[in-house]
């Protein structure tokens, strides 16, 4: 029974260790992932670093550049030459009203009569020139024109 604990107990620690190895993997994968992170975070950041500095010089320039366009400017006080003569060349020109707008347009309408004189009526004498009586002439004929246009009236209904 005695060798079979020392089996046992050779057994039991084989066991453990393994138990603890296997154990330990995860926490190397885990490791080896941090490793991995920590580098791209460490390359981002050089290149953040890299980005900074290049924007700390060009705002340092147009700084620079704004001061030396400021220092330039600073006792000129007398407009020169040449824009004198381009103010003078492009002076505001005054427009009259006419050019602008429409003129008014005349009046064509006569005036509103609110009274008017009424017309005469037309008498026999003043129409008989203009009238000339149809059934006088040949009233058959008269007959066939106006029967033949309600024919054709008719046969252009559904």
């Amino acid at each position: 029974m005695r060798q079979c604990e020392g089996v046992y107990k050779a057994l039991f620690f084989v066991i453990i260790k393994n138990m603890a190895v296997w154990s330990m993997i995860p926490w190397l994968k885990i490791r080896s992932i941090m490793q991995t992170f920590r580098a791209s975070i460490e390359d981002a950041l050089q290149i953040r670093r890299n980005l900074v500095l290049l924007l700390g010089a060009l705002g340092f320039l147009l700084i620079c550049l704004m001061g030396v366009i400021i220092l330039m400017n600073r006792n000129t006080k007398e407009p020169s030459n040449f824009s004198r003569t381009l103010r003078n060349n492009f002076k505001p020109l005054s427009i009259a009203p006419e050019d602008l707008f429409l003129p008014d347009e005349p009046d064509f309408l006569p005036e509103v009569l609110l009274n008017r004189e009424p017309r005469n009526p037309w008498t026999l004498e003043d129409v008989r020139p203009f009238w000339t009586d149809p059934l006088q002439d040949d009233p058959e004929l008269w007959r066939e024109r106006i029967k033949a246009a309600i024919d054709e009236f008719l046969e252009g209904v559904p």
